[in-house]
C-alpha cells in the first residue's frame, strides 16, 4: 500500500471510529447524567479535572514517543526505534507513578482544605472517585507508548477497532448504574478505570505479537541515558503547551464552580464531552499524517513534510466543518434531544468550544510540521502561552459575566492559531502564498457554503427535533460539493477516482 492510499485508508477508518464512537460517548453520558443526575456528574467533572493534569502530561508522552520512533523510521533505523521504545515506557512508569503517588498525597489538602464547592454529604464519594480517577490515568499513561508505537507504524485501523469496542463497553457498563440505588458515583469512576484497563490488555499485547521493539516489562537495565535526555527535553516543552492548555480548561472550571456552583460545572463538563468527542475527527487526520510528516522531515524531505502539514490544516478544518456547522447551528435541540433536561449555559459552552476548536484546525498540522524540525521550545512558549492568556482577562474582567468567557476563550485561540503561520515561515521555510493558496483560501468558499445552508434551512424550516437532520444532509452535500471543487486540488481529486475506479473494478472481478 503506497503512501497515498494509506494516508486515505487511516482516515476512513478513524472517521468510522469516530462516528461510531462519538455515538456511543454521547448516548454513555446521557445514561450516566440520567442515573447522577446534574450534580453528581458536576461532581465528577470537577474532581476528575484535578488530576487530568496527568492526562495531558500522558498526550505529551504519547506525542514526543511517536515523534521519535516516526522519526527513526524514516532514517531506517530499526535498531534505534527499539531503543527508544523501551526508554520511553520506563519514563512512563517512572513519570506516571510519581505523579500518582504525588496526587495521592494531596488527598487530605483537597477534600479537607474546603478548596471545592461540593454539597454536603458528597465529600466521601467525591473522594473515592478521586482515587479511581487516579488509578485510571496511570493506566492510561502505560498504555501510552504503546498507541504511540501503532500510530508510528502507521497502523490506524487497529487502534480505530480498539477504540469503538472501548465505547462499546464504557456504554454497556455505565447501563449498569441505572439498576443500582447507592453509590452511582464511585461506581461510575471504576467502570471508567475498567475501560482503561481494557484498552491496554488489547494494544500492549497486540504490539508485543506484532513488533519487535515492543516490550510488556520495563527493565532498569534498558536505560539509556543520552535517548532518555533526548526525549525529556522534547517532552518538557511539550509538556508546557499541554499544561497551558489543563491551565485553561480547569482554570475556567474552577471560576466557574466559584462564581455559579456545580450546575455551572455540570454545563461545562457536557461541553467538553462535546468537545472531546468532536476532537476525534481532527485527531484522525493527524493521527494519518503526522506519521509521514516526520518520516518525511526523518529522511531529509522538507518539501513533502510541509506540503503534507498544508494538507492535513485543510482536510481536518475541512472534516471538523461538516461536524462541527450543523452541531453549532442545531444545539438547543440536540442538547435536548441528548439530555433531556439541559444544564444552563451548556448551549453557550458547547458552542464556545467547538468555534475554538474549528479556527484552531485552520494551522493545526503546522504544528506537526514543527514537531518534525524538532525545533519546539520557542514555537511553544509563543503559541500555547497565548491560550492561557485568557484566563487573566477573564479574572480582571469577570463582572462582565459569561460572554466574557466565551469571546476571550475563542480569541486567544484565533491568535494562537493565527501564530503558527509566520513561526514556521521563519523556522521551515514555509512561504505564506504557499499557506493562503493552498489552505487558507482552499477552505473559506467551504466553510461559508456550509453556514448559509445551514442558516437557510433554519430560516425556511420550522423548529422541531427532525430539523437537525435536514440541516446536517444540506450541510454535508453543499460542504462536499465546495470541497470538490474548490478544496480539492486536480491531482487529489484523480486520486479519488482511481481509488473509487480500483474499488468497484475489484468487485466486479
Amino acid at each position: 500500500m503506497n503512501s497515498n492510499t494509506r494516508l486515505i485508508v487511516n482516515t476512513l477508518a478513524q472517521n468510522i471510529r469516530t462516528l461510531i464512537n462519538i455515538v456511543l460517548s454521547l448516548y454513555s453520558t446521557r445514561i450516566a447524567m440520567e442515573a447522577l443526575g446534574h450534580s453528581d456528574y458536576g461532581i465528577y467533572m470537577l474532581v476528575a479535572g484535578i488530576v487530568s493534569l496527568l492526562s495531558y502530561l500522558n498526550n505529551t508522552l504519547i506525542i514526543t514517543t511517536q515523534r521519535f520512533l516516526s522519526y527513526a523510521a524514516g532514517a531506517g533505523r530499526k535498531k534505534e526505534m527499539k531503543q527508544i521504545f523501551a526508554n520511553s515506557y520506563l519514563i512512563h512508569w517512572l513519570v506516571g507513578l510519581s505523579l500518582a503517588l504525588l496526587f495521592a498525597s494531596l488527598t487530605s489538602l483537597i477534600f479537607n482544605g474546603h478548596s471545592l464547592n461540593i454539597p454536603v454529604g458528597k465529600a466521601g464519594e467525591a473522594e473515592i472517585v478521586y482515587w479511581f480517577v487516579i488509578l485510571s490515568v496511570l493506566i492510561t499513561f502505560i498504555t501510552a507508548p504503546f498507541r504511540a508505537l501503532l500510530i508510528s507504524h502507521e497502523n490506524i485501523v487497529y487502534i480505530s477497532i480498539v477504540d469503538v469496542l472501548d465505547g462499546v463497553l464504557k456504554l454497556g457498563l455505565v447501563c449498569s448504574l441505572l439498576f443500582v440505588e447507592h453509590w452511582r458515583l464511585p461506581l461510575y469512576a471504576l467502570i471508567m478505570a475498567s475501560v482503561m484497563l481494557f484498552n491496554f490488555i488489547m494494544l500492549s499485547c497486540f504490539c508485543y505479537w506484532k513488533y519487535e521493539e515492543c516490550t510488556l516489562l520495563p527493565r532498569i537495565r534498558q536505560w539509556d541515558t543520552a535517548i532518555c535526555r533526548k526525549l525529556m527535553n522534547f517532552a518538557t516543552w511539550t509538556i508546557y503547551g499541554m499544561a497551558c492548555v489543563y491551565v485553561r480548561t480547569q482554570g475556567i472550571a474552577v471560576i466557574l464552580n466559584r462564581m455559579f456552583g456545580t450546575i455551572a460545572n455540570a454545563a461545562y463538563g457536557i461541553a467538553t464531552q462535546v468537545f472531546g468527542s468532536v476532537q476525534f475527527l481532527s485527531q484522525a487526520i493527524l493521527n494519518a499524517f503526522s506519521p509521514q510528516i516526520i518520516k518525511a522531515e526523518g529522511c531529509g524531505d522538507r518539501g513533502r513534510s510541509i506540503h503534507l502539514a498544508l494538507s492535513a490544516s485543510k482536510y481536518s478544518f475541512l472534516l471538523l466543518s461538516l461536524a462541527v456547522i450543523p452541531l453549532v447551528t442545531e444545539m438547543p435541540s440536540l442538547l435536548r434531544i441528548w439530555l433531556g433536561k439541559v444544564p444552563e449555559h451548556a448551549v453557550l459552552f458547547c458552542r464556545m468550544m467547538l468555534i475554538a476548536s474549528l479556527c484552531d484546525q485552520a494551522t493545526i498540522g503546522l504544528g506537526n510540521l514543527n514537531q518534525a524540525i524538532g525545533r519546539i521550545r520557542n514555537y511553544t512558549l509563543v503559541t500555547f502561552t497565548a491560550k492561557v492568556l485568557c484566563i487573566p482577562v477573564i479574572i480582571l474582567f469577570r463582572s462582565h459575566g459569561l460572554m466574557l468567557v466565551v469571546c476571550a476563550y475563542v480569541g486567544f485561540e484565533i491568535l494562537s492559531a493565527a501564530i503558527r503561520v509566520p513561526f514556521l515561515m521563519h523556522t521551515a521555510g514555509l512561504r505564506l502564498d504557499d499557506y493562503l493558496g493552498k489552505v487558507f483560501f482552499r477552505i473559506v468558499v467551504p466553510a461559508l457554503a456550509m453556514v448559509v445552508g445551514s442558516w437557510l434551512v433554519v430560516h425556511w424550516v420550522p423548529a422541531a427535533n427532525w430539523r437537525f437532520l435536514v440541516v446536517t444532509l444540506v450541510t454535508t452535500l453543499t460542504g462536499l460539493i465546495a470541497i470538490w471543487y474548490v478544496a480539492m486540488t486536480p491531482s487529489e481529486n484523480a486520486l479519488i477516482r482511481n481509488l473509487v475506479l480500483k474499488r468497484l473494478n475489484n468487485e466486479k472481478n
